[in-house]
């Protein structure tokens, strides 16, 4: 641990040393404790506080939260959402758990392929987005659904869709159709992967064709 906090010093010129002893000390982390040494919630903890106590204006985090206990979590994030809170930086965390995403970030990267497919300000996204779920009289899609939606689950006639501008005068066109099922549901972070990057498995099969 010692030599870790050496190297950040050095390579960060506004390393806060005295923030630095602070956090381990309360949260009874022994600074001579060798690194390998510690446990897997340990590590996490000293990683969140090193980059904290970096300075840097801005914080690339790659999956922080990945192996943690429910509790050791809490404090990682309580950690970071503290210090976000109380100054001017931005943290970029880079996750393949979206659930652990979920009210911590008001900002949505979608990757793929090494090209970003989609940025979402989240707060927009929910006032104008909609999960709904369908059962129509017809086995196929209506067009219209296909036409301002992305389709992310088909099991039997029951359809999930995604609709990124969902609008009263879209909803009353669907109704139209007097669908036999029309269901709002909670709307996710998985959701926006699923609509962006699995469409491959949601375009086969008769009913969306």
């Amino acid at each position: 641990m010692k030599k870790i906090n050496e190297f950040y010093q050095q390579a960060y010129p506004k390393f806060d040393q005295d923030l630095f002893t602070a956090l381990l000390k309360q949260h009874q982390l022994p600074p001579h404790l060798g690194y390998r040494q510690m446990s897997k919630g340990m590590q996490g903890l000293f990683q969140m506080i090193l980059a904290i106590c970096s300075n840097a204006t801005y914080l690339l985090l790659d999956e922080p939260f990945d192996g943690l206990d429910v509790i050791v979590r809490k404090q990682v994030i309580g950690l970071l959402l503290e210090n976000l809170s109380e100054t001017n930086r931005t943290a970029l965390i880079a996750s393949h758990n979206l659930n652990e995403l979920e009210g911590l970030i008001d900002r949505a990267l979608l990757i793929k392929g090494h090209t970003i497919v989609q940025d979402y300000r989240l707060e927009t996204f929910r006032q104008q987005a909609r999960k709904i779920q369908f059962v129509f009289k017809s086995k196929k899609v209506p067009e219209i659904v296909k036409m301002h939606s992305k389709v992310i689950a088909i099991q039997g006639r029951v359809v999930t869709a995604l609709f990124e501008d969902f609008s009263d005068s879209l909803e009353q066109e669907i109704q139209a159709l007097e669908p036999i099922l029309f269901e709002e549901l909670p709307l996710t972070l998985e959701d926006l992967f699923e609509a962006n990057l699995s469409q491959e498995s949601m375009t086969g099969g008769f009913i969306y064709e």
